[in-house]
């Protein structure tokens, strides 16, 4: 009978003793690894996410980039053919001048023979008007100096008043 109750006794004890506690544990585990791997998932797509919109912009700014190094190299082209242009057009320029120049030597010179007082004190002051232009003139600025225009504007205006004056002499 010894038996029988301690069998009884065993089997009311196995009966009654509550496991949960065995599978509570790991239970919490699961649903705390589950959160982490669901909160990872999360950082993993939002991280996905903002390298994809980086890789987009950094694309964008990298074509941006190339364009504007594009333009730069037409305008740097476009600056030595202008560059060019403006060797030329001072080059034309300075013959130009040489030429009205010459002209103006020879007007002189057909207004010296004229042996009345008036032509001759306007054959003094045109002459010396003259040497101070053609000093001027051996001063010619560097085609891309600052003071080119107003430069040119001078000449031509001292020019224009010296041609005047001797036009006036002759009449």
């Amino acid at each position: 009978m010894r038996v029988f109750v301690t069998a009884l006794l065993l089997a009311a004890a196995c009966g009654s003793k509550d496991n949960s506690a065995d599978t509570d544990k790991a239970s919490q585990d699961v649903r705390k690894a589950s959160s982490i791997v669901s909160e990872k998932r999360d950082d993993v797509a939002a991280g996905g996410d903002e390298v994809e919109r980086r890789k987009h912009e950094i694309t964008k700014e990298q074509q941006e980039l190339a364009a504007k190094e594009t333009t730069l190299e037409a305008n740097r082209r476009q600056l030595g053919s202008a560059q060019g242009t403006l060797v030329d057009a001072r080059t034309a320029y300075a013959a130009a001048v040489n030429q009205r120049f010459t002209k103006l030597d020879a007007a002189l010179a057909g207004l010296a023979p004229q042996t009345d007082a008036a032509s001759k004190d306007a054959v003094a002051g045109l002459t010396a008007r003259r040497d101070l232009l053609a000093t001027r003139l051996s001063a010619m600025p560097a085609a891309s100096d600052s003071t080119w225009a107003a430069y040119t504007k001078d000449v031509d205006t001292t020019f224009d008043a010296i041609e005047r004056d001797l036009r006036s002499a002759k009449h």
